[in-house]
């Protein structure tokens, strides 16, 4: 029996890690056409060996630590993650935003979805969890040019008006849908119309909403606006266990 304790091993690691933690676009269909299958052959051939190495009556002690190191390391090694994401990636962010929680703004609840700022936008949410809205948008802001992201702020309706999250921004509603949303720092001031209300939770961003009064400007400084609809009951400590421990030790 104890020959089995390899793929036993795979199993339960794996289903941590895949539980735990977010996997690379498309992740989930690779791995189970190509991770998986590969971890449990090389389980199989080490419970295979370990059954050979008892029925030849040698002893399995450093066999056993050996197979059961690689075991854990084929399995990490394996999980399909984005660059820079990794689980060990993403435990050092967890780490590193707890030790700096007194700094963490409400505004960062806001911030642009990506890899980097998960772990401050969970942070966010339970540091004021009784503040946020139920459902807001985040405006990144990007290059018409390179689409890089520039500036990522938010937005939230109370009472069927718009308020801005952020100081530097100032709403004029035009109508019952439409919003003017300027931000302003330092004297250059950037303008979109925006329809924020025709957006549905779920749906996928609506993007290129072009920069108002941007006569005299040259193209390559021309910048664009998204519209990403955020509800804080849809974050990834709501789906991954690694985010739900997090939320919870904060």
């Amino acid at each position: 029996m104890k020959a089995l304790i390899y793929p036993a091993l795979a199993i339960i690691i794996n289903f941590i890690l895949f539980q735990s933690f977010p996997m690379a676009g498309g992740g989930a269909s690779l791995a189970a056409l190509l991770t998986i299958p590969l971890i449990v052959i090389i389980s199989l051939v080490f419970s295979l060996i370990h059954f050979i190495l008892v029925r030849k009556k040698t002893k399995t002690k450093y066999f056993q630590l050996l197979a059961i190191i690689s075991t854990v390391l084929v399995s990490y090694f394996l999980f399909i993650s984005d660059e820079g994401n990794t689980p060990v990636d993403i435990v050092g962010r967890m780490f590193k935003t707890a030790r700096n929680y007194d700094k963490i703004k409400s505004d960062d609840f806001y911030l642009e979805s990506v890899p980097a700022n998960h772990e401050k936008i969970i942070a966010a949410k339970k540091k004021f969890k009784n503040q946020l809205p139920d459902t807001a948008y985040v405006i990144n802001i990007y290059g018409s040019t390179d689409f890089k992201t520039m500036e990522s702020l938010g937005l939230y309706y109370k009472n069927g008006k718009p308020f801005p999250v952020n100081r530097n921004v100032k709403i004029t509603q035009i109508n019952n849908t439409a919003v003017m949303f300027s931000r302003i720092l330092k004297g250059d001031t950037l303008s979109f119309v925006l329809s924020p209300l025709s957006i549905k939770s779920g749906q996928s961003r609506v993007s290129g909403f072009p920069e108002e009064n941007h006569k005299g400007k040259p193209k390559s400084d021309l910048r664009l606006a998204d519209i990403t609809p955020i509800n804080k009951t849809v974050t990834l400590d709501q789906q991954f266990f690694a985010y739900k421990v997090f939320y919870w030790l904060l």
